[in-house]
């Protein structure tokens, strides 16, 4: 059985080999993946690698990071969920959108229900998240959903700055949130 997660305005599901091109297309853009690793651009063949690293990890763990679905106009606009971070134990956050889908508030919206998938359905004890220092807004939107910063650090060939939330101070907000399994 598959997790799918439902928000307001979000359907998070595991990816699919068939998304590799609308994903292709997202990070191919410069702008997108400025903060992300060497903040290049990526070819279709780095993504349909990742993609495939996303989908063994879901097979293996029952995480990932998921395809970010757009229920207004029922269209793959990102990613996000949770993975291990940098070849680490440690379970981080992440996301990732189409650029003419920030400032919307989809990253906190995404990012948010993820955190509460892995505390209530996982049961995870620590949920962290990385972000470059020029990354302002993705800094922002970990804030928001209440990590805290903890340390400088390098993961995924870049410094960075680490934030993490535990259990204990985990609080949900009442935003819609709906977790059902698929076949």
């Amino acid at each position: 059985m598959k997790p799918m997660i439902e928000t307001e305005r979000l359907l998070l599901r595991p990816f699919q080999l068939e998304d590799l091109e609308a994903l292709a297309a997202i990070n191919g853009d410069p702008q997108v993946m400025r903060y992300i690793g060497n903040g290049l651009p990526a070819t279709r063949e780095q993504t349909a690698e990742s993609l495939n690293f996303i989908i063994e990890h879901e097979k293996q763990y029952g995480f990932s990071m998921w395809a970010a679905w757009y229920k207004q106009t029922n269209s793959l606009i990102g990613l996000c969920g949770l993975i291990h971070l940098d070849g680490t134990a440690e379970v981080e956050v992440g996301y990732r959108l189409a650029l003419d889908h920030w400032g919307k508030g989809l990253a906190s919206e995404g990012a948010r229900a993820s955190l509460r998938y892995g505390f209530q359905e996982l049961g995870l004890d620590r949920i962290v998240a990385v972000v470059q220092p020029g990354n302002v807004a993705s800094r922002h939107v970990i804030e928001k959903i209440g990590l805290k910063y903890e340390k400088d650090a390098s993961y995924y060939n870049a410094d960075v700055r680490y934030y993490g939330i535990g259990r204990e101070a985990y609080e949900p907000d009442g935003s819609f949130y709906a977790c059902r399994s698929e076949a």
